[in-house]
């Protein structure tokens, strides 16, 4: 499966908007036109620089944005906009959870897919606590007694593991080890959102 990087940025574009319902859609585009010109340096664990452009009305040369446990930061080389500035998420600050997602999205993640077709009833549980699973179920008919279910189930975690796994599937009921392979994050992200 081949993903553009159009894709990956969607999917952070959807989380951006997910945290920010409330923002326009040019605030958005100013974000990513600020993440995608690749004006957003890390400097440590908390602290970023965006690069300012006059092209969006930027004042200096450079933005600092720094994330604290407590909530978002932001403060420009120089005051930049008073009070009002101080209180709005703007769009360095954007532009940073743009870069911060995106890289999310590119880090590994340890997964497993399971596919089943049940005639009748179905059920499935992980017996590791620590694992992640993502459920799609469609109808393949709807017969009152015995309808039947195409169902497919991604069991994610961050590090590798093999885990067990009980299931029903109509009549057959079982249990079998599973072994969670690495693959990147935006593909589980992307089966999350089909």
């Amino acid at each position: 499966m081949k993903i553009e990087r159009g894709g990956i940025e969607e999917l952070a574009i959807e989380r951006l908007r997910s945290k920010f319902p409330g923002k326009s859609s040019s605030w958005v585009r100013r974000a990513l036109r600020r993440f995608k010109s690749g004006s957003v340096r890390q400097i440590n664990e908390s602290t970023w620089v965006v690069s300012g452009d006059p092209r969006l009305g930027d004042e200096y040369p450079s933005y600092v944005v720094r994330f604290r446990m407590v909530g978002i930061i932001a403060h420009a080389s120089r005051p930049v906009g008073g009070m009002r500035r101080k209180s709005e998420i703007c769009t360095h600050i954007a532009a940073v959870i743009l870069h911060r997602e995106y890289s999310k999205l590119l880090q590994p993640i340890y997964a497993a897919v399971i596919n089943m077709e049940c005639h009748g009833d179905y059920h499935m549980e992980v017996m590791d606590k620590e694992v992640k699973v993502i459920k799609q179920v469609k109808a393949m008919s709807s017969g009152i007694l015995k309808p039947r279910y195409k169902l497919t189930y991604v069991v994610v975690s961050e590090s590798p593991k093999t885990v067990k796994v009980r299931y029903a599937c109509g009549d057959e009921v079982d249990e079998q080890e599973v072994t969670l392979s690495k693959t990147m994050r935006f593909i589980v992200e992307l089966f999350r959102n089909s």
